[in-house]
């Protein structure tokens, strides 16, 4: 079977200014990623604030091109297919955004705002359009009426069901969530976690998962990405990372996830520090001012992903680590 979505060494640097006298400096936003998804299946990217992972989505819903690497989406090179091709790809990957509060146009009403996919990349009439409208609204959870409504009519869990809807309207073989449920209530997000997963099971979605939450990551994820300061640090399998990470920084992020069942509870482990600047880099492995297993060689020598495990692995130390 070959991968729906397949992303090679990606990159993404952005120039920004400090200041008229000490002039422009490169923000690595991304500093190669590579990955590869299969229909059906789940991607869970996780990693702190500043890791790079809205870049990425960015990237993978080709609203920004990255400076170098290859994104291969149904495996159509989408740095070779022209600006068409490209406006063809956009139908076949589609993203739910982190703010249902912000991602809809308070000044149209959802039905208008969830046939215009259609009206823009089919030839449906108007009538068409409305069947497969509230046929989809349905699907949601959403009652015929609310396609007359405006948005500030309803409450952050039905937006974020709209938007779902919204992305799923051109029946898309990717959709990539941004943290789509950060911004809910907790007694929501397990219903529109639930949504998500019910949606794959019917079309056979292809999810990329974005997230800070490893308690959401472990309910949705059939793989896992850990990202730190715009490289993966950590890729494979979710349940086998979940139960061995390898890299210091996973365990740290796993350890720091709560838990009620008592076989699943973690030694806290502690990181020291503050997230490095993109804008300056350190030098060798970017985890190595905050490990407490760095050596020399951390410090000069950047790690690459390795087969270890039945995962990948970038640390230098991992088999004495986990030894």
């Amino acid at each position: 079977m070959n991968p729906i979505l397949s992303a090679r060494d990606l990159t993404r640097h952005y120039r920004v200014s400090r200041g008229f006298l000490k002039g422009n400096a490169t923000v690595k936003a991304l500093a190669g990623v590579s990955f590869e998804l299969f229909a059906g299946r789940t991607l869970a990217v996780v990693g702190e604030s500043g890791c790079g992972k809205s870049t990425l989505a960015r990237q993978l819903t080709l609203i920004e091109e990255p400076t170098s690497g290859s994104l291969f989406i149904d495996g159509d090179d989408a740095a070779r297919v022209g600006r068409a091709g490209v406006k063809a790809m956009r139908k076949k990957i589609q993203m739910v955004f982190q703010n249902p509060y912000a991602s809809l146009n308070p000044r149209q009403k959802i039905g208008t705002q969830l046939a215009e996919p259609l009206a823009i990349n089919t030839g449906l009439s108007g009538a068409e359009r409305t069947e497969k409208v509230q046929a989809m609204m349905a699907r949601v959870g959403l009652r015929p009426e609310h396609f007359y409504r405006y948005p500030h009519m309803f409450s952050g869990g039905q937006r974020q069901r709209i938007a779902i809807a919204r992305a799923m309207m051109l029946n898309p073989g990717i959709v990539v969530a941004d943290e789509p449920t950060s911004a809910l209530d907790v007694s929501i997000q397990a219903q529109v976690l639930n949504l998500f997963m019910d949606l794959q099971d019917e079309f056979g979605t292809a999810y990329v998962f974005i997230s800070h939450n490893l308690a959401v990551v472990e309910h949705v994820a059939d793989e896992l990405m850990v990202m730190y300061l715009g490289r993966a640090v950590e890729v494979g399998d979710k349940a086998r990372i979940f139960a061995r990470p390898m890299h210091p920084y996973t365990q740290a992020l796993l350890s720091a996830t709560p838990s009620i069942r008592p076989e699943a509870r973690r030694i806290k482990i502690k990181i020291v520090g503050e997230l490095p600047s993109p804008l300056a880099p350190p030098s060798g492995c970017a985890f190595h001012k905050r490990c407490p297993y760095a050596t020399e060689r951390c410090h000069v020598e950047v790690p690459l992903l390795r087969p270890l495990d039945g995962r990948e692995v970038a640390c230098h130390h991992a088999e004495a680590i986990n030894s």
